[in-house]
């Protein structure tokens, strides 16, 4: 504690002419019984100086106290001259923003770091249209390398450059959720469609966000249910669309009447062994193998959509259906790309009934997307019962439950028996 005789310690104000005071303090403490006493120096700073209350530190040494007491008068010296540098203007701003920061328990400083990461972006400025054309640009080069597919790439270059011409030299750093969601209702689309432009939005701010343009993506605060009002629900909550075992007949037949489309190896194929459709078009006939004990169909990691390698089991009736393909060399799908391979599909459903004309003449398909896939899933669930099993033929993550309780709602073992006991008449 402060001994008795504080009346011959020493005060001074350091340095002269600051406020700044510092007292001498004089403290005695006994211990094993012997008293001691020593000094400290207490260094008061005014409230004036700190702009907030008096503040009290202190020292063992008066050298440190006199070091501190010099430091703090500078750093006050040094703000007062920062503010009178300062405009008219931006003192009046200061003294009128401050009380409200204050009401709110935000600091200045806090305030402004909080504002310059989203105003002054780390990794830059970028427009929307820029940062549209810097994902692009990446892509081809993934292109370029063999790691991204051509369809893909070009669906992906088609809705980054209509977002991207939506909102043009906006700064990317000022896009809002409320902006993103008007524009994707304004497109009046499918849902479907519609989730397919969220998606590659996403994954254009997410580019953003990792190169530092904006602070986070605005589709963070996309809540559930707006979610699910742009896109209705997820996929895992609709049931797919199958042919019934008729239906399945009547495309085949079709197929393998009108040979002229070359469309009976890829129908078989996708029907009967649930391959899909952007495979089938990198396949060749020489990965099809049906003189084996137990036929099968490679996959290879560079062809197959999930990037793993897989053999899908031919069945015995679609055995006989590719034997009655007259040309099995080369490419499966024999053409260029898939818009030639959708004309010869989308003529083939017309010769064989799936849909009906409208009011112009013109043909309507009533076709859904995935049929063919969705119905070997289901008729072969049905007839296995084994979803490990299913899942391997499919390419499918061994645990996506949603889907197979969605295929056991579609078919019984009795339709998936008449499913793969579709074979050629005659």
């Amino acid at each position: 504690m402060p001994a008795m005789s504080e009346s011959k310690l020493k005060r001074w104000e350091y340095p002269k002419n600051s406020g700044i005071w510092i007292r001498e303090m004089l403290y005695s403490q006994t211990f094993h019984s012997k008293q001691s006493t020593y000094s400290a120096f207490q260094v008061t700073i005014p409230a004036k100086l700190t702009g907030k209350a008096r503040k009290r530190k202190q020292f063992k040494v008066r050298l440190e106290a006199e070091k501190f007491a010099s430091t703090q008068f500078r750093g006050s010296k040094k703000q007062g001259e920062d503010y009178f540098k300062a405009t008219e203007a931006e003192r009046r701003e200061f003294v009128k923003w401050l009380p409200k920061l204050r009401d709110y328990g935000i600091g200045l400083s806090e305030a402004l770091d909080f504002a310059l990461k989203r105003m002054r972006p780390e990794g830059g400025e970028r427009s929307v249209a820029q940062a549209v054309q810097e994902m692009v640009e990446s892509k081809s080069l993934r292109l370029q390398r063999g790691d991204l597919r051509e369809r893909s790439f070009k669906d992906f270059k088609s809705r980054a450059n209509k977002f991207g011409n939506a909102f043009g030299d906006l700064p990317i750093k000022e896009l809002e959720l409320e902006s993103i969601t008007d524009w994707l209702v304004g497109l009046e689309l499918e849902p479907r469609t519609t989730k397919n432009y969220l998606s590659v939005v996403g994954e254009i701010l997410h580019e953003a966000f990792q190169r530092k343009y904006i602070l986070e993506s605005p589709l963070v605060r996309l809540t559930s249910n707006r979610r699910k009002e742009l896109i209705g629900n997820s996929d895992s909550n609709s049931q797919p669309a199958i042919l019934s075992p008729g239906a399945a007949r009547r495309l085949l037949e079709g197929a393998l009447k009108h040979s002229e489309l070359e469309m009976l190896g890829p129908i078989v194929l996708g029907l009967l062994c649930g391959i899909r459709v952007g495979e089938l078009q990198r396949l060749s006939w020489d990965l099809v193998k049906t003189d084996t004990e137990s036929p099968f169909v490679t996959i290879p990691p560079d062809m197959a959509k999930k990037r793993n390698i897989r053999n899908v089991d031919i069945a015995p009736n679609a055995i006989k259906w590719l034997s009655l393909v007259p040309r099995r060399e080369g490419k499966i799908v024999n053409v260029s790309n898939y818009e030639s391979y959708r004309l010869r599909f989308n003529r083939l459903l017309e010769l064989s009934k799936f849909g009906k004309k409208n009011a112009d003449g013109g043909w309507v398909s009533d076709w859904k997307t995935n049929a063919m896939r969705h119905s070997f899933g289901s008729y072969h669930y049905a007839l296995h019962g084994n979803p490990l099993e299913t899942s391997r033929q499919l390419g499918h993550k061994a645990s996506d439950q949603v889907l197979f309780d969605h295929y056991r709602a579609l078919a019984t073992k009795e339709q998936g028996e008449a499913f793969f006991s579709i074979e050629p008449l005659g």
